[in-house]
């Protein structure tokens, strides 16, 4: 291709090829010739998401749970990806007493049939759809049937995840327009993906992928592209049916409810309407070669004998074989293979053996991955749990918070605390009251503000805390290691400072409003935590406990 950049020509790449299609339907049959000679591609029309499969399954699904009556769109649910109940559980189902009616009650001796457990999510969720958006329905499909995952092993998970996402942000945008409920929705859905409808072509951008465009022909106006191929030509214009209106151009309206129904003058417009049409095929088929920059690629295959024209055969008949600097490529040789001696295909396994991978897989997925070195807590010898208080435990939930809290739960007063030495200067204490003011409102302990200054200013008069503030030094860092059982032990260190000697101190607050006496069984209680993050980090010297109090901070070495 010719690179106005480079000024110079380079090797096509897919990127550079659009697929324009003047019929959504064809795209189904486009896909699977793709993927069979494993070409990359991504749909850009909006209209095209709609006909996609992961796309009709997720609709399929939300159909059965805005029309319990659907029993069609219930059994096409249940046996797409997002249940995967094949024709035999279907069978077994019905012949076992089960119902296919949504709000139907599941027999006691099915419910832990495939079908059983699919009909019960999606008896939940009907209920539960009562008071959601059509939105957050989608939302909920997608998030509960691990769309997202199950979409991640095909050839193209983020083609399938990007029309996902484009789906439920088109629903929500259309939620706080219309404001109308799901079988609405699902009426507007219909209308953007049926064959005959004028919806607004938006084409999805996301270029970071080098992939053949596949788009209508409406879709690509105003568009230009260095390779253009013209599919899907063969197909013969629809003929109208049902109820059809037309307007003479001497006023009025012509009406035909059907063949034998029919206003006297609709005979005498219906020519001039069908003329108009032809125009408008002529019209767009002009749009779609004048795509081409460089290259256009076109499929004149027809069969001269229907009533109608197809849009190949316009463009044959327009000259288009015999155009200037055009190539004629004819079909290639039938490819003879030799009949197969052996089979190539692994007979499937046994079900008892799926059944014990399945069971073992799922007695693996129930066990803990992680483990929070705070739940090592009290688990030392000789230790009396009766006076202690949960405090400021951590654990990997805490990933998922915000920023001012990662890491830190627990009492309200401890969290603020924790926060406000995360971001305060440790040697001039600098922001001090701005953090305090900013954590206490965000923890909702406003009137404790004078309590939390007191507890931050004890544990900067601290010795160990001006020391790590002179040193390099670490806040709220997160620490983990694989165990010799394959799970993790996590957890985050409220503080680590470099010593001189080179080795890592590690310096854990306590907010615990606890007695002298009850200070030494205290120690003991949380030596497992710190003990826990000096076997994580290297060259560690012994951890130390800061426990803080509004008149000064005490030190306990481990």
């Amino acid at each position: 291709m010719y690179d106005d950049r480079a000024g110079g020509w380079r090797p096509a790449a897919a990127g550079d090829i659009a697929i324009l299609v003047p019929a959504r339907i064809s795209l189904p049959f486009l896909e699977d010739a793709l993927d069979r000679a494993d070409i990359p591609y991504r749909a850009e029309a909006s209209s095209l998401v709609y006909q996609t499969a992961e796309v009709r399954d997720l609709l399929a699904c939300a159909r059965a749970l805005g029309d319990p009556s659907d029993q069609l769109a219930l059994v096409s649910t249940l046996r797409s990806p997002l249940f995967g109940c094949g024709d035999d559980d279907l069978f077994v189902w019905k012949r076992s007493g089960g119902s296919f009616t949504l709000t139907a009650p599941v027999p006691d001796q099915l419910l832990t049939h495939p079908v059983g457990e699919a009909m019960e999510w999606l008896r939940r969720t009907y209920y539960a759809a009562r008071w959601l958006t059509p939105s957050e329905i989608l939302a909920k499909i997608v998030s509960d049937r691990r769309m997202l995952e199950v979409a991640a092993i095909g050839p193209r998970a983020r083609d399938a995840w990007r029309r996902i996402r484009f789906v439920v942000d088109q629903a929500r945008a259309w939620s706080e327009v219309e404001h109308g409920g799901l079988r609405s929705y699902l009426a507007w859905a219909a209308h953007q993906g049926e064959e005959a409808s004028r919806v607004a072509e938006a084409v999805l951008p996301e270029t970071d992928a080098d992939a053949v465009r596949v788009m209508t022909i409406h879709a690509s106006k105003g568009l230009e592209f260095p390779i253009v191929i013209l599919s899907g030509l063969t197909a013969a214009p629809n003929r109208q049916r049902g109820v059809q209106v037309l307007w003479p151009p001497d006023g009025g309206y012509a009406v035909k409810l059907k063949s034998s129904v029919q206003t006297e003058d609709f005979d005498l417009v219906q020519p001039v309407d069908e003329q108009m049409d032809d125009y408008e095929r002529r019209r767009l088929l002009y749009v779609a070669a004048t795509r081409a920059r460089d290259h256009l690629v076109v499929s004149l295959h027809r069969s001269g004998n229907r009533r109608h024209s197809s849009n190949a055969e316009l463009l044959a008949s327009a000259g288009g074989v015999q155009a200037p600097h055009a190539t004629l490529f004819t079909s290639p040789p039938a490819v003879v293979r030799e009949p197969r001696t052996t089979p190539e295909v692994t007979p499937p396994i046994s079900r008892a053996e799926w059944e014990s991978r399945a069971t073992a897989a799922q007695s693996a997925s129930r066990k803990r991955s992680a483990q929070s070195a705070s739940g090592l807590e009290g688990t030392g010898p000789d230790v009396t749990l009766a006076d202690v208080d949960p405090g400021t435990a951590k654990a990997p939930r805490d990933l998922e918070l915000p920023p001012w809290s990662k890491g830190r739960y627990g009492t309200a007063i401890g969290r603020a605390v924790h926060a406000v030495l995360q971001v305060v200067d440790l040697s001039t204490g600098a922001g001090l009251e701005a953090a305090v003011s900013t954590q206490c409102l965000a923890e909702g302990v406003l009137e404790y503000a004078d309590v939390v200054t007191a507890l931050a200013r004890s544990a900067l008069a601290s010795d160990v805390v001006k020391r790590a503030a002179a040193r390099e030094h670490w806040r709220e860092s997160y620490v983990g290691t694989v165990q010799p059982d394959g799970t993790v032990l996590e957890g985050f260190v409220d503080l680590i400072y470099r010593e001189d000697d080179g080795r890592l101190i590690i310096v854990d607050y306590k907010t615990d409003a606890i007695p002298a006496a009850a200070l030494e069984s205290r120690v003991a209680y949380y030596a497992p935590q710190l003990q826990a993050y000096a076997a994580i980090l290297p060259n560690t010297a012994p951890p130390v406990l800061l426990f803080l109090n509004p008149t000064t901070a005490i030190e306990r070495r481990l």
